[in-house]
């Protein structure tokens, strides 16, 4: 839910569980923060066209190369095509491997799967970036700018924005997922340290507000101490995985424990269980390589 202070700039268009779409109203421009899932892609048009009344959609930002964060851009950009595309080079890199496309469209088709979706339809074709951003960048929107900054953790390709002069930070993964009960879990594909840096650099930025992926605003209780919050909570589930290596278990071993402390019931409304062992596998095979 989009804060009222922020009604008339901020669109939430989201098409469906599992993936948040954040639509930007600038005075001169608009601009589509992440797209969701592609099962979803028919409601994310129907919003985005009520929502945009007519204007039309200047640019697509996104935050990284994953299916449920980019997987209905195909559809979006085949109804949109004058929009431009803006990612990190990292993401032009990953949608242009054919390998990488098959993941994603395979990924989709569980999704699909997972909420009663048709998976036949889904493809990953059409994915691309016009514009490499790197961090320091600036996209005008009019008044409004966003400035880019790159957050690496969860994936090197990882962009977080600054919405100004509104101050909203739209975080990456790389810093945590919040739901709905407050609970907050990790991500960390690539690094940890990366994540804590990540982490470390968004405290700093001058933001009056946060919205963090697949959830949208961070309550004001939370938002000052989000990202100390997040860096305890990584720091317990990276040692987690520390001291189970050290104990000699082996992958399938530390999957079985991390399901078990931190797969959940809300967890399964915005993550298919596919995409979540697929992620804990990355992470545990990634600290294994760190210990040896």
């Amino acid at each position: 839910m989009v804060k009222e202070q922020y009604a008339r700039l901020i669109k939430d268009v989201s098409g469906g569980p599992g993936g948040l779409a954040t639509l930007i109203l600038g005075s001169e421009r608009t601009a589509l923060h992440d797209v969701g899932m592609a099962c979803f892609h028919r409601e994310l048009e129907e919003n985005l066209t009520r929502e945009l009344a007519g204007r039309p959609l200047d640019y697509i930002v996104i935050s990284h190369s994953h299916y449920d964060h980019v997987g209905a851009l195909p559809y979006i950009l085949k109804r949109w095509p004058q929009a431009l595309v803006l990612g990190a080079a990292k993401a032009r890199e990953v949608f242009a491997r054919p390998g990488a496309l098959k993941m994603i469209a395979s990924m989709g088709q569980s999704a699909a799967e997972a909420y009663g979706r048709d998976p036949s339809e889904i493809t990953a074709f059409g994915l691309r970036v016009d514009r490499v951003l790197e961090s320091g960048d600036v996209v005008s929107l009019g008044d409004e700018e966003l400035l880019c900054f790159a957050t690496p953790g969860h994936t090197d390709c990882s962009m977080s924005y600054l919405l100004a002069p509104a101050g909203v930070l739209l975080a990456s993964e790389s810093t945590g997922v919040l739901e709905s009960s407050g609970r907050m879990h990790t991500s960390v594909l690539k690094s940890f340290e990366e994540s804590f840096e990540s982490a470390l650099f968004c405290r700093l930025l001058a933001h009056k507000d946060i919205i963090t992926p697949h959830f949208g605003f961070v309550a004001d209780e939370l938002k000052d101490r989000y990202f100390d919050i997040y860096i305890d909570i990584a720091t317990k589930e990276r040692d987690f995985y520390s001291r189970l290596i050290a104990e000699g278990k082996s992958a399938d071993e530390i999957f079985a424990a991390h399901k078990k402390l931190y797969w959940s019931k809300e967890r399964a409304l915005h993550q298919p269980f596919r995409a979540y062992e697929t992620n804990t596998r990355i992470t545990i095979a990634m600290m294994m390589r760190e210990a040896d």
